[in-house]
């Protein structure tokens, strides 16, 4: 299905460090939105940005012994290998228009209030190019747990099986995965009205980041020939990430174009066999993914909230 080519919800999310005792990345004290513009010598806007930043002209540098999913499937990033496991790398820029690059530079939009977005209202903050990386293991280990909605309460910090907050993967764009919690005191739905027309926005380091589905990361696979719609929920196959984990994020599609069983999904819509494209290559052998898919399975419309596997280095 090589063809040529939002809901959302999503959040300003809590953290700050997008670390544990073995990470070094940080993107800042708290990543939840401020009331105070951030913008820093770092900050995407620029008045010498003439060149629109897309899918098309993005930098992308992907070693030839990576896994043939990556090779396929992401752009805008750097992929290499440490030892067995795959290491992806980012700037975290969005390769679309937003509103949050600001005025002056050449990715910049209005906020779009058309529509059911007319009582939407942007966040202060500005994207800036962020030093992401992630670690992949290769043979991820199962934590064995039961993904049920006790543990999927969709409250932040009341379970150590939690993904951190902040940046816990990438998209196929290079830009941030967030898990699906707000900050401590709220909750994800009420932050929607900042999103930008991507579902996306970023935190107050700058840090661009989606929760849920999204045109995005459809864009590159139509620039890969892999679909000819962007539009979540009508696209030919839609995957959407990784994280850090080795969990993976899909749409309303397995990775062959197939619907996925409903009867098998968790209750972060998610659930384990084999990662089969459309020529029937298997990727990944039992592999843990979602699916963020918001006509068809109502009850969750995120990035999931449990970590299903034991490890997440980033």
């Amino acid at each position: 299905m090589k063809y040529i080519s939002l809901l959302t919800m999503i959040i300003a999310c809590s953290g700050a460090k997008e670390s544990d005792t073995s990470d070094s990345e940080t993107d800042s004290d708290t990543d939840t939105d401020s009331d105070t513009d951030t913008d820093s010598d770092t900050d995407a806007d620029s008045d010498t940005d003439t060149d629109v930043l897309t899918v098309g002209n993005c930098s992308t540098n992907i070693d030839s012994d990576v896994p043939a999913f990556y090779q396929q499937y992401f752009r805008c990033v750097d992929i290499s290998m440490s030892g067995d496991d795959v290491v992806i790398s980012s700037d975290g820029l969005p390769p679309h228009l937003s509103y949050y690059y600001g005025q002056g530079h050449a990715n910049y939009t209005d906020f779009d209030r058309t529509g059911d977005r007319e009582d939407h209202n942007p966040n202060p903050n500005r994207i800036a190019s962020q030093n992401h990386q992630i670690q992949i293991p290769a043979n991820p280990v199962s934590r064995n747990l039961t993904i049920d909605t006790a543990l999927v309460d969709r409250e932040v910090n009341t379970s150590g099986d939690e993904y951190r907050t902040g940046t816990v993967g990438l998209a196929l764009d290079g830009v941030s995965l967030f898990n699906s919690l707000a900050a401590p005191g709220d909750v994800i739905e009420n932050e929607l009205s900042t999103f930008d027309v991507y579902q996306a926005h970023p935190e107050n380091s700058g840090n661009y980041h989606y929760h849920t589905e999204s045109a995005g990361p459809l864009e590159v696979l139509a620039e890969n020939g892999y679909t000819t719609s962007t539009t979540p929920g009508e696209a030919d196959i839609e995957v959407y990430g990784i994280l850090c984990d080795g969990t993976l994020v899909f749409g309303c599609t397995e990775l062959d174009g197939a619907g996925p069983d409903g009867t098998e999904l968790d209750a972060q819509n998610g659930h384990v066999h084999d990662v089969i494209d459309d020529d029937g290559i298997n990727h990944f052998d039992d592999r843990y993914h979602v699916h963020i898919c918001a006509d068809t399975f109502t009850d969750f419309l995120f990035t999931p909230e449990i970590q299903y596997y034991d490890r997440c280095s980033n």
